[in-house]
C-alpha cells in the first residue's frame, strides 16, 4: 500500500550487506513503493541510542528497523530510545533480514526483504492504540545502564470496554488468564474485567475464549493479522509463492539461524507475541490467501495448549473433505530447534500452492471485528480451488465439525418465538430478526457466528444449538432464516406485532391492546387517557 501518511519512517543499518542484501536497491525499492521516508543510520544496530536522534530528526512518531541480525538492536532498548525522541511506545517494528541470507536468489531475497518490511508497516498502520506497560528490562545494555534508560515498554491486555459483555454475563478470560491479570472489578458490578498490568504476561491466553473479541494485545487484532499476511502474501512482485511460517517471538531464533545456514529458501515468517486468538481462521486465510504450506511454531505455553491441537486436527480436516491429499502435512506444528526443525522445512516445503498465487486474492480486512469472516472467505476460496470432477465431490461432506473450528452452525428446535433475545446477545450480529407481513424470521449470517454459544445460553426458550462446524452449503448460500414465526398483525397499521418469551410472567393484556403492536397500543392508551 503506497503511503501517504507522513508520521511513519523506515531506518535502515547498511549492515544488511552482510545477508546479501544491495542497501541502495533495497532502500530504492523501499521509496518507490512505499512512498515513506527512508533513511539510512549506520550502526543502528549497535548503537540502538542513534534512534533517538533519527526520530526527533524525521519527526515521526512510529519507525520500523531494518538491521541483518535478529535481536540487534534488542526491541526493549528500541523501545526506551525511541520514546526518548518521541515515538509512541508501542509504535516501532523490528525487521531482521539474516532469514534470507543462504540459498536465496536475488529476486527472492529482494522482494520478500519488502514484503517483510510491509508487513511490519502494516502492523504500524493497524487503527487502534495498544496499551503498553513500564517494566524493568531483563537483559541491560552497558549504555543503557549509564544513561539511566533501565525500563521499557512491553505490550498488555486491554479491554474494549463498549464490547465486552461484562463478567455477569460472561468470565472467560478471567477463568482463562493463568497469571490471574484479569479480575472482577469490585467498584462496578458486572462491569469489564479489570486488567492488573503488573501480572500480564500477554501470554494471549485469553483472546482463545472471548466470544465478541473484546481483548486487545498489540500486533493480534484481526484486522492487523490480516494486513500482514496480505503483506507477505502478495503476489505482484513476480516472486514465487512462499511456505509460511506462523511463530511465537521468543523462539524464532533457530529459524533465523537455519535462514542464516540457508535452510530456508522460499520461506516466510509471521511473528506474533504468542500464538493464542490465532487458530485455524488464520491457517486457513494463510492458504487461500497463496501460501504453499503454513507451519506453526509455538513456544511452551502455546505447544501445552489443547486449542492448539484442537485448530490443527480441525484444520486438516476441513482440508481433507475439500480434497487435499497433502492434508495431513499441509499445516502441521514444527520441532523446537535443531536438524528435526530443518527436517521439518525440508519435508514442508515440496508442497505447491493450494490457490494460485497470481490469482490469489487479498484477505479481507475492511471493518472485520472477528475471524469468522476471514475464515469464511477462506473456506469459499479453498472449496472453489479444490474443486475437481463432481464425482469426486459427491462423497465429500458437506458439514464439517469438530472443536477447533473458526465457525458456529446454530439450529432452532420447535418452539422459537422470535423475542429477539438470542439477537440481542450475539456478540458477533449473526443473528438478526426480519420482520414480514404475518411473519417474523430469525435469519442467520453464517459467516459471522463464531460458535460461542451465547445464543444457546441466553435463548428463554431452550431451542436453540450450535455445534462448531463449517457447512458449505450454508456458506454458499448467505443470509438464510433458520427460523419462521407466524406472527399476529396490527389491526392499525398492519406491522407485525412483536413476540415475547413463552417463559416470560406479564400480566394479561385485554385483547383490544394485545392484538396491536406496542406503537399502536401506546396510542390506544394515551387516546383512553
Amino acid at each position: 500500500m503506497a503511503g501517504e501518511r507522513d508520521d511513519t519512517v523506515i531506518l535502515v543499518d547498511p549492515d544488511i550487506r552482510e545477508v546479501g542484501i544491495d542497501r541502495d536497491a533495497f532502500v530504492t525499492a523501499l521509496r518507490c513503493q512505499e512512498n515513506r521516508r527512508t533513511m539510512l543510520v549506520p550502526g543502528l544496530a549497535s548503537h540502538p541510542e542513534l534512534l533517538t536522534a533519527a526520530v526527533k530528526t524525521s519527526g515521526a512518531v512510529k519507525a520500523v528497523v531494518v538491521a541483518a541480525k535478529l535481536g540487534r538492536p534488542p526491541i526493549a532498548e528500541l523501545r526506551t530510545w525511541g520514546v526518548a525522541g518521541g515515538l509512541s511506545p508501542l509504535k516501532i517494528q523490528t525487521v531482521s533480514l539474516d532469514i534470507l541470507h543462504a540459498r536465496r536468489g536475488p529476486t527472492e531475497r529482494s522482494t520478500y526483504a519488502v514484503r517483510m518490511v510491509r508487513a511490519a508497516l502494516a502492523a504500524l498502520d493497524t487503527p487502534g492504540t495498544a496499551k503498553a506497560a513500564r517494566r524493568p528490562v531483563v537483559s541491560l545494555s552497558r549504555r543503557s545502564l549509564l544513561s539511566g534508560r533501565s525500563t521499557t515498554w512491553v505490550p498488555v491486555i486491554e479491554v474494549d470496554t463498549r464490547t465486552c459483555r461484562g463478567t455477569v454475563r460472561c468470565q472467560r478470560c478471567v477463568e482463562a488468564c493463568p497469571w490471574d491479570a484479569l479480575e472482577i472489578p469490585q467498584d462496578v458490578l458486572g462491569g469489564p474485567p479489570v486488567v492488573d498490568a503488573s501480572r500480564c504476561r500477554a501470554c494471549s491466553g485469553c483472546l482463545d475464549v472471548c466470544p465478541p473479541s473484546a481483548l486487545r494485545l498489540d500486533g493480534h487484532s484481526v484486522e492487523g493479522v490480516a494486513r500482514r499476511l496480505n503483506a507477505l502474501l502478495q503476489s505482484d512482485d513476480g516472486a514465487a509463492a512462499p511456505a509460511m511460517v506462523i511463530a511465537c517471538r521468543t523462539v524464532v531464533e533457530p529459524l533465523h539461524r537455519l535462514g542464516e545456514r540457508g535452510g530456508l529458501p522460499g520461506w516466510l515468517v509471521l511473528e506474533l507475541a504468542c500464538l493464542g486468538g490465532v487458530g485455524s481462521a488464520w491457517y486457513l486465510a494463510a492458504l487461500a490467501g497463496g501460501a504453499r504450506t503454513v507451519q506453526i511454531l509455538p513456544c511452551e505455553g502455546c505447544r501445552d495448549r489443547a486449542s492448539l491441537t484442537k485448530d490443527l486436527h480441525f484444520t486438516r480436516k476441513l482440508l481433507a473433505a475439500l480434497g487435499d491429499a497433502e492434508a495431513a502435512q499441509r499445516v502441521a506444528v514444527l520441532p523446537g530447534e535443531g536438524s528435526r526443525l530443518q527436517r521439518a522445512i525440508l519435508a514442508a516445503e515440496r508442497l505447491s500452492a493450494l490457490v494460485d498465487s497470481n490469482v490469489a486474492e487479498m484477505i479481507p480486512t475492511d471493518g472485520i471485528k472477528t475471524a469468522a469472516p476471514v475464515a469464511a472467505w477462506a473456506v469459499g476460496k479453498l472449496q472453489r480451488a479444490l474443486a475437481g470432477p463432481a464425482q469426486g465431490r459427491q462423497d465429500r461432506g458437506r458439514v464439517i465439525q469438530g472443536g477447533g473450528a473458526p465457525l458456529g452452525v446454530p439450529r432452532t428446535g420447535e418452539g422459537c418465538t422470535a423475542c429477539g433475545v438470542c439477537t440481542r446477545n450475539c456478540p458477533a450480529g449473526a443473528l438478526t430478526l426480519s420482520h414480514g407481513v404475518g411473519s417474523t424470521d430469525l435469519v442467520l449470517d453464517p459467516a459471522a457466528c463464531t460458535g460461542c454459544r451465547v445464543c444457546v445460553q441466553t435463548c428463554p426458550e431452550s431451542v436453540l444449538d450450535v455445534d462448531l462446524g463449517v457447512d458449505l452449503d450454508l456458506l454458499a448460500g448467505g443470509c438464510v432464516p433458520i427460523a419462521r414465526i407466524t406472527s399476529a398483525v396490527c389491526p392499525d397499521c398492519g406491522e407485525s406485532v412483536p413476540s415475547l418469551p413463552a417463559t416470560a410472567q406479564m400480566t394479561s393484556l385485554p385483547a383490544e391492546l394485545a392484538s396491536r403492536c406496542p406503537r399502536c397500543r401506546q396510542a390506544v392508551l394515551v387516546a383512553s387517557v
